[in-house]
């Protein structure tokens, strides 16, 4: 197995038509909450070693400063974080640091999120940065984009926001840290940031875009073994994240869209905001 990792971390990563489509309307996706999820609690990512801390807890490139009360711990379902933490220690594999030229680890940049946080980037961090990126698109255009990168902020139980649900986590690759915190330069170069809300944020861009340059065909080699990294390919077998179509950082499991991406019968995460009330503002 491990003499067909490096030709399993070079495939291209699949083409995401199929699974833009599936996205859409996957708020309609049923939630069924009587099972044994229900009882998934949310825990503290770095209590299984995993580095990270909430992007709107420091100043960032979206709103500037820090947002006001959020916190810099990341909360994500327990299934989540034995997940992420199961591949976040198959990391430490040689293959893989001879893929990257050094050690690297996973860095979570935001799991359980606020409805108020939710609600300031849909309304208005979103819409501003898509429109300062991207000045010829007209108003319907930038909502649109909206839409596709962001979901809207709602109370219903049944249909919340993927990162109200703490089973949706948005995960990038870092050089090892002896912080588990925030680190600035550190991070493995997937081409575009979190920050660019254009089609370059979507999983496959690289895939499709024609002539590469040098530093995109690294970005496309580095993207590619991450997306195969987080769905199990050191560990043999599927880890069961799926990744959003339009955001290359963004996997989750068990919510909505996880369900509709992996055509599974429901999802089994609803809101997660009442665990901890501390997150709202």
């Amino acid at each position: 197995m491990a003499n067909d990792i490096p030709d399993i971390l070079t495939r291209p990563i699949p083409l995401q038509a199929v699974a833009r489509e599936r996205r859409q309307g996957f708020r309609r996706y049923p939630i069924i909450l009587d099972t044994p999820a229900r009882e998934d609690p949310l825990v503290d990512i770095d209590q299984y070693g995993i580095a990270g801390q909430s992007y709107y807890s420091r100043a960032n490139n979206a709103t500037g400063n820090a947002v006001t009360g959020v916190g810099s711990t990341v909360y994500a379902r327990r299934t989540v974080a034995e997940r992420l933490a199961d591949i976040n220690s198959a990391l430490r594999s040689d293959v893989v640091t001879r893929v990257f030229g050094k050690p690297v680890e996973l860095y979570i940049n935001e799991g359980l999120r606020s409805y108020e946080v939710q609600e300031l980037l849909y309304k208005e961090v979103f819409p501003r940065i898509i429109r300062e990126q991207n000045p010829a698109m007209t108003k319907t255009q930038v909502l649109q984009r909206r839409d596709e990168l962001i979901a809207k902020p709602s109370h219903n139980r049944l249909s919340p926001p993927p990162h109200a649900t703490g089973g949706a986590v948005d995960v990038r690759l870092r050089y090892i840290s002896p912080e588990l915190g925030y680190t600035p330069d550190n991070f493995v170069d997937m081409g575009y940031g979190p920050v660019n809300m254009g089609k370059p944020a979507d999983l496959d861009y690289f895939e499709t875009k024609e002539k590469l340059t040098a530093k995109e065909r690294k970005a496309q080699r580095n993207r590619r073994a991450f997306y195969w990294l987080m769905r199990g390919a050191l560990q043999g077998r599927d880890s069961g994240l799926v990744a959003n179509p339009h955001e290359w950082w963004h996997w989750s499991y068990g919510d909505q869209m996880w369900a509709a991406l992996s055509e599974a019968p429901h999802a089994f995460y609803g809101t997660a905001l009442d665990k901890i009330p501390a997150l709202h503002l």
